[in-house]
């Protein structure tokens, strides 16, 4: 978890600053009761707001990291098979090439067999 100190001490300040500016101008216009429940109905409604802009932003950004995780593993998934593949391609390869190596020498000793039977025949 990432440290959050500087962005919640910019937050707390800045709302300090705004229920003085809100306090100071209820003061010096010796507000109504109008006027409070105005005030009171502004700061509520900015409050929800921002609450609900930040429900957004870290819901987008838990989103974001499932989804990156969903798809690496996915990723990983499809690697692991395929490098399961290429070695299941490549032990049959062995396999093949062992055949035909043994063929070849079969062939080798039938071919110098077949020689020394010319050799003896001239």
């Amino acid at each position: 978890m990432r440290n959050r100190t500087a962005e919640t001490a910019v937050i707390c300040a800045t709302g300090l600053i705004a229920l003085a500016v809100v306090l100071y101008g209820l003061h010096v216009a010796a507000a109504t009761g109008q006027a409070l429940v105005a005030v009171i109905i502004s700061l509520v409604s900015g409050a929800s707001v921002i609450a609900w802009a930040r429900y957004l932003t870290t819901r987008k950004k838990a989103q974001a990291e499932l989804t990156g995780g969903e798809q690496y593993r996915g990723l990983a998934d499809e690697y692991r098979r395929l490098a399961d593949l290429a070695i299941t391609a490549q032990e049959h390869t062995d396999l093949k090439l062992g055949e035909l190596s043994a063929q070849l020498d079969y062939v080798r000793e039938q071919n110098d067999s077949l020689q020394k039977i010319l050799k003896e025949v001239e």
